[in-house]
């Protein structure tokens, strides 16, 4: 019997290796990522750094007495060049130039990855902005809708026969196809306290490779609140994000064991001094369902700089 069940896990190790690892295209977890969360302060420009990183748990199959056959850990760290400008009073646009390292820790083995990630564009016109008005109001109002661009800066090359890589096409640097985003982003304040809304939605096109990653919606809603000691201004946040995937298109057909949900509660704050900003920001993991159970998203961290001007 012994000897039945080892051979039973060799012929299920084989099918595994021959059969592309499964993986999510949430935030953090997969190629051609981006994230707003609480941008700094409305109608200035500003050009900053920011360094994310994130962690992933993933286990194929059901639980049993070899699942550690078939557990991995997914790291992925992201360092980011980031800007804002007003070419007109009403539009900014907002870019993003990421360069990326991933690793995977897999049966005491750590395969990985770095270069140059996927560069986005967004543009966002301003429909509402109480904040100059004349006439003295109790709320302010900001509201500003538009869309961009991801293009596939980042290099998407894997080959699932070739045991030195990752097989698994989220595990990349870029996607490797161009992709469209859709953006809204609404702030309301009252007096030092406010709260800050985006909605975005990503609609992703098919690769080289036969490849399409499933469209994404993802929303962050923050409560915000400004204090002022001396020339520094204190800017503590908590607030959630969430995020849908629909699941993976390969050559026509559902990729299974892809896409799903994640809600994280989010705390962090930004610091203000002159010109200068440092803001941090921690993700937990509230509720998930991430590839049919099967991945597990960790806490995360980011903190990001800018100059304003």
């Amino acid at each position: 019997m012994k000897t039945l069940i080892i051979f039973a896990v060799f012929v299920t190790s084989l099918l595994f290796i021959a059969t592309p690892s499964k993986a999510c295209d949430l935030c953090g977890c997969g190629a051609g990522n981006y994230y707003l969360g609480v941008m700094p302060q409305f109608q200035k420009n500003f050009v900053g750094l920011r360094y994310r990183q994130s962690n992933f748990d993933s286990h194929l199959g059901s639980a049993s007495e070899y699942s550690s056959l078939f557990e991995t850990q997914e790291r992925f760290y992201t360092a980011e060049i980031w800007a804002r400008f007003y070419p007109h009073p009403k539009l900014q646009v907002l870019a993003f130039l990421p360069y990326q390292w991933n690793f995977q820790d897999e049966n005491n083995k750590t395969k990985s990855l770095s270069g140059m990630a996927d560069a986005s564009v967004l543009a966002q016109y301003e429909i509402l902005n109480t904040t100059n008005d004349t006439i003295s109001q109790k709320f302010e109002h900001s509201f500003f809708v538009g869309g961009g661009i991801k293009l596939p800066t980042g290099k998407s090359d894997y080959n699932d026969e070739d045991a030195l890589q990752v097989a698994n096409a989220n595990f990349q640097l870029g996607t490797g196809s161009t992709d469209f985003i859709l953006t809204t982003q609404y702030t309301i304040r009252y007096k030092k306290a406010g709260f800050t809304a985006d909605l975005s939605y990503k609609i992703n096109t098919e690769n080289s490779q036969d490849y399409r990653f499933g469209n994404r919606v993802s929303s962050n809603a923050s409560l915000f609140y400004v204090k002022q000691i001396g020339k520094v201004g204190i800017m503590p946040t908590v607030g959630a994000y969430y995020e849908h995937s629909q699941q993976d298109i390969r050559e026509d057909k559902t990729v299974f064991d892809t896409g799903g949900n994640l809600l994280n509660a989010v705390f962090g704050t930004q610091i203000y001094t002159g010109r200068f900003m440092l803001g941090l920001n921690y993700h937990t993991p509230l509720k998930q369902n991430l590839a049919n159970n099967q991945i597990k998203s960790n806490d995360r961290f980011m903190i990001q700089t800018a100059f304003l001007f």
